[in-house]
């Protein structure tokens, strides 16, 4: 099962990814993190925690990056720390939206164990949040306005129709512009739904950047990537782990996107959008 001591490893690596190759070692933690929450927020079959407990095990668990920290006292007025790099962070595109998604996945799990929040840990998460670097020489969309987000549900019903829009535009040049829509928008939402709704308001206009370059479509210099082809199993099936595991699992997108997904599409209220993006989702998974 995925415990506890999961967030920890998730967190660990996050706090630690600034020191080595910090996108794909904050993938990485982020990533363990979203496979946690993955399995404890949504009904997956008997035996998905396990194998992907046993992917996580397999990857990273014994690795530097998720070796314990120093033993430190914990103190929850830290977190005003990370409240603070990210609002220095939040009002500008940085490489997809990762200075966000990253840090507020970090937030969630050291408000479920309080007692990983540390001196070291923190500064480590405000040491990866400055890391990301500004890409956001996009002007808003105008000729087809995006709209201001409000509540939760209507967002997660943008987003989810926003990323079947980017699965189109993108198919056959990679799906990962519509992966970290899911990722992006969901940790926005749960950034509000952690107490930092002016933080989160505060973050609108960079996703908007993001989307508004999702909407430009692939550019020409952008290489030709295979689709997924359908699958018969959804990440809460166990068969679809089975047949994962038999894969490397990179970086941990297959972990972190569903996570946004289903988070997205517990908010929904559409049938119509449901069913479109149950069809449609195997592009991204």
């Amino acid at each position: 099962m995925l415990d506890d001591s999961y967030l920890v490893r998730g967190l660990n690596a996050l706090s630690r990814a600034h020191l080595g190759h910090y996108f794909a070692d904050g993938h990485r933690g982020g990533a363990i993190v979203s496979a946690c929450y993955l399995c404890r927020e949504n009904p997956v079959e008997a035996g998905v925690a396990e194998a992907i407990a046993a992917l996580i095990d397999h990857h990273w668990s014994h690795t530097d990056l998720c070796a314990p920290f120093p033993k430190e006292p914990a103190d929850p007025s830290l977190l005003g720390r990370v409240a603070a790099a990210l609002e220095a962070s939040i009002g500008r595109l940085r490489q997809a939206g990762h200075n966000v998604i990253l840090p507020t996945l970090a937030l969630k799990a050291f408000a479920d164990v309080p007692d990983a929040i540390t001196p070291s840990r923190v500064d480590g998460v405000c040491r990866l949040i400055e890391a990301f670097q500004p890409f956001d020489d996009v002007a808003l969309d105008q000729a087809e306005p995006i709209p201001d987000f409000g509540a939760r549900e209507p967002m997660a019903e943008f987003i989810l129709a926003e990323t079947l829009r980017t699965i189109e535009a993108f198919v056959g040049r990679g799906q990962g512009w519509s992966g970290h829509m899911l990722t992006y928008g969901r940790a926005l939402i749960d950034l509000a739904e952690l107490g930092y709704s002016e933080l989160a308001a505060r973050g609108h206009h960079a996703f908007k950047l993001y989307i508004t370059r999702t909407r430009m479509g692939p550019l020409a210099t952008d290489r030709a990537i295979p689709e997924h082809p359908p699958i018969d199993a959804l990440p809460l099936e166990l068969a679809y782990w089975e047949r994962r595991g038999q894969s490397p699992v990179g970086i941990g997108h297959c972990f972190k996107y569903p996570y946004g997904f289903y988070g997205l599409l517990a908010l929904n209220r559409d049938p119509g959008l449901e069913a479109k993006c149950l069809a449609e989702c195997y592009h991204v998974f």
